[in-house]
């Protein structure tokens, strides 16, 4: 690990540690709490509050997660669907996960300003809550649509790093197809940045940064979709060159999907 990483990794660490004591130890806090309401008001049940109370900490618990870890977001979004799945009139974990996304969003540049790394993993998390929400309501879905487009224009325009340009190439190339749906002008706008990256001599835009760009070129360029490019070039090695690998090419339903990038955790 470089400088700089190391660097990124103590102030993510520094970040968190501002944020309280750690769920557990706040969940006894409130057990404790709980002990004493109990003895002075023994006639009003407690259940209730004590699951508010646990279910805070856990809502906080995940949040920390997610923005230390970007592999988390997946698994994040699949717990509060399922949650939702057993209960569908208890909207109190997705009203409040929901509440949690947005308030990174609007001190996004705080975020970043402590960690590129934290910032890069709530944008990770924006994109994999955003079908959870779709499916649960697609009304209060819409509210995703701008920070996901302003997150993306972030990664790329605003003194971006490899790491973040990496990033939005993989979330571009992820959710392309979603997002063209949404707003295909915006979509557009974006690929013209990539273009402009790829034809620049920013020491940034490193070769595996200008492969995933031309990758999601591609799938822009061929309707969002790998099994509509050209084998041709979908042979594209690593090293950027074509395969002449003497063997039969693949055929379109048996192209596996490849994936990019590194994945970040400071955990």
């Amino acid at each position: 690990m470089n400088d700089d990483k190391l660097r990124s990794l103590f102030a993510s660490l520094a970040t968190l540690t501002q944020q309280g004591p750690i769920p557990g130890e706040q969940s006894r806090e409130h057990e404790h709490l709980e002990n004493n309401k109990r003895i002075r008001f023994q006639f009003k049940p407690t259940v209730c509050w004590r699951d508010n109370i646990r279910q805070r900490c856990w809502q906080r618990h995940m949040r920390l997660r997610w923005l230390s870890d970007g592999r988390f977001a997946p698994l994040a979004a699949n717990i509060l669907m399922h949650i939702h799945k057993a209960d569908t009139k208890d909207i109190s974990l997705s009203s409040n996960v929901l509440a949690l996304l947005l308030n990174d969003y609007r001190n996004r540049l705080s975020v970043r300003n402590d960690s590129r790394l934290m910032f890069r993993n709530s944008v990770k998390t924006l994109f994999a809550m955003y079908p959870v929400y779709v499916k649960m309501d697609e009304c209060v879905s819409k509210c995703f649509i701008k920070p996901m487009f302003s997150s993306l224009d972030a990664l790329i325009d605003d003194s971006p790093d490899t790491d973040d340009l990496e990033t939005a190439g993989i979330l571009l190339s992820e959710n392309g197809k979603i997002l063209h749906d949404l707003n295909s002008y915006l979509v557009e706008r974006i690929i013209v940045k990539l273009r402009h990256k790829l034809i620049s001599e920013d020491p940034v835009v490193t070769k595996h940064v200008r492969q995933i760009f031309i990758h999601v070129y591609d799938l822009w360029a061929f309707g969002w979709s790998e099994l509509n490019i050209p084998e041709c070039l979908l042979t594209l090695s690593a090293e950027g060159k074509l395969s002449i690998i003497d063997q039969t090419p693949l055929r379109k339903n048996d192209i596996s999907r490849q994936e990019f990038g590194s994945k970040e955790s400071i955990i």
